[in-house]
Order: C-alpha cells, then sequence, then structure tokens
C-alpha cells in the first residue's frame, strides 16, 4: 500500500484472466440510517437493514458489514453477490481476494463456490465485526445489498501497531465525526486516518486532545499541513487508521443501552 501516491497496487486472479490492478478504491456510497450519530439511548437486541450501493463501471468499493447476521460470511451477509463480484480482505501487508461464481448465475456450488487469487476454489471470505473490505462488482453494473441483522453496540476493535494499517469501520450502524464519543476511536496524538475519496486517499492526523497542541474543533491535521476538524464517515463506511506512537491499541465501543 502506498499511501504517499494515494494508490493501492495488488495483483488478483481471475479464472479466466490473469491481469495486474492498481485499485483506485472507490469510497462506498452508503444510503443507511440505522442510527443517528447523534442518539445516546438504544434499545436492546435491535434488528435493522442497511442498503449499501456499490458502483458499476470497473469501480470499487470499501465497505464493512453493518450488522450482525447469521454468520458473518460474505455469501450470507451480501444477497446482491452476482458471478464475478470479487472481495477483497486486507492482510496488513495487503490483499486475499476472492471471487464468487456460485448462485443462479454462476457454476459453482456451496460450499466452495468461490475462486481464490490463486485459482483455487474456496468458501466465502469471512469478515468480522469492525472489519473493512473492498468490493468490486465482476459485472460493472451498479448492485445495491441489503445487510439484515442485528445491531451490535459493543465491541473491541484491535488496531496495529508497529508501524503497520488496521482497515476497520464502526460496529454500531452509525455515521457522523470519527471524534464522536459515539464512535470512542482511541485517539492518541499522532494516530492518522486515511478516508478513500473516489481517486485516492484523504489522510488526517490527531493533534488534539491531552497529548496533543491543537484544540477543538480544528485539532486534525491533513495530508497537506493544514488543520482541519476530524473526519467524517457514513453508516458501513470502512477507513485505514494508523497509530501514531506505533504501539499497537483497542477501539473500545460500548453505546449506552437502556
Amino acid at each position: 500500500m502506498i499511501f504517499g501516491a494515494h494508490t493501492v497496487t495488488t495483483r488478483t486472479k481471475h479464472t479466466h484472466k490473469m491481469r495486474t490492478k492498481t485499485l483506485l478504491i472507490a469510497a462506498a456510497v452508503l444510503a443507511a440510517t440505522v442510527i443517528s450519530s447523534e442518539a445516546q439511548v438504544y434499545s436492546a437486541n435491535i434488528v435493522g437493514y442497511a442498503s449499501t450501493v456499490l458502483p458499476g463501471s470497473g469501480a470499487f468499493t470499501m465497505i464493512n458489514a453493518p450488522l450482525q447476521g447469521t454468520n458473518n460470511s460474505v455469501e450470507s451477509l451480501m444477497p446482491a453477490l452476482d458471478a464475478g463480484d470479487t472481495v477483497f480482505i486486507w492482510t496488513g501487508a495487503g490483499y486475499y481476494s476472492s471471487t464468487y461464481f456460485g448462485g443462479p448465475d454462476g457454476f459453482l456450488s456451496p460450499p466452495n463456490d468461490w475462486i481464490d487469487q490463486n485459482s483455487v476454489t474456496t468458501n466465502s471470505p469471512v469478515v468480522a465485526l469492525g472489519q473493512g473490505f473492498f468490493y468490486e462488482t465482476g459485472s460493472g453494473n451498479q448492485e445495491t445489498n441489503t445487510f439484515s441483522g442485528t445491531v451490535v453496540l459493543s465491541n473491541s476493535v484491535p488496531l496495529a501497531g508497529s508501524g503497520a494499517f488496521s482497515l476497520v469501520a464502526s460496529t454500531a450502524p452509525i455515521s457522523g465525526s470519527l471524534e464522536s464519543t459515539n464512535f470512542n476511536l482511541p485517539l492518541d496524538a499522532g494516530d492518522t486516518v486515511f478516508i478513500w475519496t473516489g481517486n485516492g486517499y484523504y489522510s488526517s492526523t490527531y493533534f488534539g486532545g491531552p497529548d496533543g497542541f491543537l484544540s477543538p474543533p480544528n485539532d486534525w491535521i491533513d495530508q497537506n499541513s493544514v488543520t482541519t476538524n476530524a473526519p467524517n464517515v457514513t453508516v458501513g463506511q470502512g477507513f485505514f487508521y494508523e497509530t501514531g506512537s506505533g504501539n499497537a491499541e483497542t477501539w473500545n465501543q460500548n453505546l449506552i443501552v437502556h
């Protein structure tokens, strides 16, 4: 991953072709309002849905599963799956890709109805709560996926240290400022967030709070060395996170339930 150049390069092997892609991974166009980012009180055992638009025309989308399904395999989470759709899972140093060829339009059968980047049949990728991933529609046509399941209000998401990048997302389906107490990111001075803009990454580094030297609302410094406010994300939108100290951190979300 080359953040300075704001591109991501990966190699992917599909069943009928092998090619090198430079992934200019498009930001998710997410249409979902399961929980308002301003809400502070919720009901227990919330069940809901969230619709995510997956753009066509060869675009890539960074998403996550904003609700807990029966299980967290991509095949169970995403009823919009069509033959040729590809999922890219961040491994910490690159991507592991799998292409779907099951279902009515495909030619494989469960449980091994996917073909991975090594041209080996495999079962569905599994994504953890709070884990972002990338998605490409095989047909090039726009798709809309409706996630359904249980709202998860409490969870812990690991943030890697040692200069590694973590591809993460809010466990709870909320939107708004990443500095919001609803997100409850562990923000420490020097932590950097990378948001995909559609043709590159826009990065912002946090320098507010007790360990920083800036004050709200402009307690971030962006890639252009300009002070700015906190990045915003929509429901189900993933982002990259780098800890400034190099130490591993834990992102604990625990929204209030009455």
